[in-house]
C-alpha cells in the first residue's frame, strides 16, 4: 500500500512541476529544465504504477 501511495505522490509532484508558473520570476531561465524534469517524473511514476498494477494482476 505504501508503494502505491509513494508512486501517486511522485506522479502528482511531477504534474506540479509541469504546471509551476515560473514566468516573471528569477527562475524563468530554468523553466525548460523544470518542465523536462516534470515530464520525466510523470512518465517514470506512471510507468511504475502501471507495472505494479499489472504485476499485482498476475500474482493473484
Amino acid at each position: 500500500m505504501n508503494k502505491w501511495i509513494s508512486n501517486v505522490g511522485g506522479l502528482l509532484g511531477g504534474y506540479a512541476l509541469l504546471k509551476a508558473p515560473l514566468d516573471g520570476s528569477f527562475l524563468s531561465g530554468v523553466d525548460p529544465v523544470v518542465d523536462g524534469l516534470g515530464l520525466i517524473t510523470v512518465v517514470v511514476f506512471a510507468g511504475a504504477l502501471i507495472y505494479s498494477g499489472v504485476r499485482g494482476w498476475f500474482k493473484g
